[in-house]
């Protein structure tokens, strides 16, 4: 397991991220090369994507700047790679839709839990990220090597788990995803973390599936809109990658998905969802496994998606637990990184996590 210790301020973060893990990283780096054009990845550093960012969570700029720092890579590299949803819809590169949420609340708990699902040529480069900033709570998130996030958790029992909607309209000059990731992991409330995400404009079509130890919000995010798509206090949530409430609709990328099967596809794992109800934790862990639908996938005939891993959140303890699949959850182990904060040793409590 590598688990990536980022501590101190943005800059000193993506340092200390890159100075871990700089061969991963460089090695990641070459196989999206590789696997992407250079025309798209030279024009993503040139879109309005850096500057939302700036303005929406400055320090999130810093860590990918102190990421390049410490691996001398291109600044425009990391930008690039971080603004790895976004590349899929600027030049249709790997427009290939995956990730299965599925979560329940009930009065024992609340889980939420994702299968990630990414181009084949990200695979190898997993980590963990134990985040723990100036101000604010500490945080583990599933990353690439290279990334500033794909899903995760904080302290304050905040976790945010997401779906790609590329068939919705998206903003180049929009937050990109692992921005708004992390920017609603930033918050030690379930409440402010929904409210950051309807605040910002969005690049890219996507489902975020926010939950704490009340239960569920989940919101559909595009261009033009932030739609509610499990309201708050729901028992239940389950997505893959088509919009269940937020019509804001690119008809040509909605065209080309349905032309590869991709919507489909996604209808096809959300029935599977429903007709296999899960009630903890460790069940959820399971059925990501399964490959009837299938939810945990690998890279068939004319496609090139493959589980990047999987996370199960589970919302009864404070901090929350926090388990990680590094790989096809059919075949990986589960790990639980742990927190780094010690408990008080009398009480049992934890320091309070910060922020608001």
């Amino acid at each position: 397991m590598m688990v990536i210790e980022c501590a101190g301020d943005g800059r000193e973060r993506g340092r200390a991220h890159g100075q871990q893990a700089r061969d991963l990283v460089r090695t990641a780096l070459d196989r999206w090369r590789e696997g992407t054009s250079t025309r798209s990845r030279r024009h993503l550093a040139s879109t309005g994507l850096l500057a939302a960012v700036e303005a929406a969570v400055p320090d999130l700029a810093e860590e990918m700047r102190g990421i390049a720092e410490a691996t001398a890579v291109p600044f425009a590299e990391i930008l690039a790679y971080n603004f790895m949803d976004e590349q899929w819809w600027v030049h249709r590169e790997h427009l290939e839709l995956g990730c299965s949420v599925l979560g329940r609340a009930h009065p024992e708990g609340v889980f939420l839990a994702q299968n990630m699902d990414l181009p084949d040529f990200m695979d190898g480069s997993q980590i963990v990220l134990r985040i723990r900033p100036e101000a604010g709570p500490e945080a583990l998130v599933l990353s690439s090597a290279g990334m500033i996030g794909l899903t995760g958790i904080n302290a304050a029992s905040v976790g945010v788990c997401v779906n790609t909607l590329g068939m919705l309209r998206h903003n180049s000059a929009g937050l990109p995803v692992a921005a708004a990731i992390r920017g609603a992991l930033a918050h030690s409330s379930r409440d402010r973390a929904v409210d950051f995400l309807h605040r910002i404009s969005h690049a890219s079509g996507q489902h975020y599936a926010v939950a704490d130890t009340r239960g569920f919000h989940g919101v559909e995010c595009s261009a033009a809109a932030v739609v509610v798509s499990c309201p708050a206090g729901s028992p239940l949530l389950l997505h893959t990658n088509h919009p269940l409430a937020n019509s804001d609709l690119d008809p040509d990328a909605e065209r080309e998905l349905e032309r590869r099967g991709r919507i489909t596809d996604s209808r096809v794992r959300l029935a599977f969802l429903e007709t296999h109800p899960v009630c903890d934790r460790g069940a959820a862990e399971r059925l990501l496994a399964d490959r009837t639908a299938p939810l945990c996938v690998t890279p068939r005939q004319g496609r090139r998606t493959l589980t990047f891993g999987a996370v199960a959140f589970e919302f009864g303890t404070t901090p929350p637990a926090a388990r990680f699949c590094l790989g096809l959850p059919d075949r990986q182990s589960w790990i639980e990184p742990g927190w780094h904060s010690p408990p008080h040793p009398v009480t049992g409590d934890r320091p309070p996590a910060g922020g608001e």
